[in-house]
């Protein structure tokens, strides 16, 4: 979402114009922002002690990046938006999370 955000919302909404345009883009650089910001913070989270503990976060990281992802397939199946691109990241990231979190349960 950091390369060409310009291009692929023109892509995406083509009768976006001034404001709403710029608007649209400072979100997409926001939502990629935010999905590293989560990115960085499992990094740095994999030396946590306990495996309670690991377990109970990586079961919070299964459940927000799926909720993410059905909403991001939702709105891909409504053609409301285009976002295959995010819906692929969020869903590794949400079938990872689980193999994890499934791996610590046992």
């Amino acid at each position: 979402m950091f390369i060409a955000p310009e291009f692929v919302t023109r892509e995406q909404f083509p009768n976006a114009e001034g404001q709403g345009f710029t608007d649209l883009v400072t979100v997409r650089y926001a939502i990629a922002s935010l999905i590293l910001a989560l990115v960085i913070i499992t990094y740095h989270l994999r030396n946590i002690q306990g495996q309670a503990f690991q377990a109970h976060v990586m079961r919070g990281y299964t459940l927000a990046f799926s909720v993410v992802c059905v909403t991001t397939l939702i709105l891909q199946v409504l053609g409301k938006i285009s976002a295959v691109p995010p819906t692929v990241g969020t869903g590794l990231i949400a079938v990872l999370s689980f193999v994890s979190w499934r791996n610590l349960a046992k």
